[in-house]
């Protein structure tokens, strides 16, 4: 039931550089959503080469082959070949700048991603900046579903809070959108807004609720009971789609996980008569 942080931009992933250093890089590492690895030269015929480029795009100072080994691959151990022969097929498939420079170039101890490849984040974080409500929700049409979905290396985005700081970029700009649209009476956009918040961390039960504001302001009480019913079985059992949920089965609710604060603001807005479109959530 806390009111959420304000928004500041792309949490800091590691000391000195958080994020490319160009607003409009020639490779785009997309990784809100399935991950895709756009403007490349070529497909990623391997795998983990593709694993390793989203790795690099988080750590832009890049990393020596035995940290990013261990980061990919934590229960095994892989041979320098092996490692050798997956940044090759990275660089390859990633090409070369317009300028001709490698988008991974070659020498050093250290692996790292030239400035010309950047994040669907970085996008994400440069236009939700600023006090405009159109520019949040252009920025929550880039998230497309979980971060680092389809990845089979992905632990490290775990881990070292990468996912989980993405995850709260996308979930507190999406509360910031909602309460401004719910502010203006649109319950409309801030469903859309909700949803795409959803769509990066579906269990944030703070959406949930900002939802059953924007059912109430569209008159919509059988999206509130949906709204609940989607919750009820999340709580529950892991998503399984959860039947039966209507007038009458609040002490089935009382008896789930979903938090008080959610199902007193169900019970206060599902026993007012009418909408209360003058009525504004004074927190999430």
């Amino acid at each position: 039931g806390t009111r959420p942080r304000p928004f500041t931009g792309m949490p800091r992933l590691e000391s000195g550089r958080p994020r490319s250093a160009v607003s409009d890089p020639e490779v785009e590492v997309a990784v809100l959503g399935p991950v895709e690895i756009r403007g490349v030269a070529q497909p990623f015929f391997r795998a983990s080469s593709k694993e390793l480029v989203a790795y690099l795009a988080f750590h832009r100072q890049g990393a020596r082959s035995d940290v990013w080994a261990s980061a990919l691959w934590t229960d095994r151990c892989i041979a320098p070949s092996t490692l050798h022969s997956t940044a090759s097929a990275a660089r390859r498939a990633l090409g070369r700048s317009r300028s001709g420079a490698e988008h991974l170039p070659r020498g050093g101890r250290r692996l790292r991603l030239a400035d010309s490849v950047g994040t669907d984040v970085d996008r994400f974080a440069r236009v939700a900046e600023g006090p405009d409500p159109d520019r949040w929700k252009d920025a929550l049409a880039l998230v497309r579903g979980r971060p680092f979905e389809g990845l089979n290396l992905a632990d490290w985005a775990v881990l070292d809070g990468t996912q989980a700081q993405l995850e709260t970029m996308v979930v507190d700009t999406a509360l910031k959108a909602a309460e401004h649209f719910l502010r203006r009476g649109s319950g409309e956009e801030a469903e859309w807004v909700i949803r795409r918040g959803l769509r990066a961390n579906p269990y944030d039960e703070r959406l949930y609720r900002g939802l059953l504001w924007a059912m109430e302001k569209m008159g919509n009480r059988a999206g509130m009971w949906s709204t609940m019913a989607e919750l009820h079985c999340l709580a529950t059992d892991g998503g399984t789609r959860s039947e039966g949920l209507g007038p009458g089965t609040e002490g089935r609710m009382s008896q789930s996980c979903v938090h008080p604060t959610t199902l007193a603001l169900f019970g206060e807005l599902t026993q007012r008569e009418s909408p209360a479109a003058r009525g504004e959530p004074s927190r999430l």
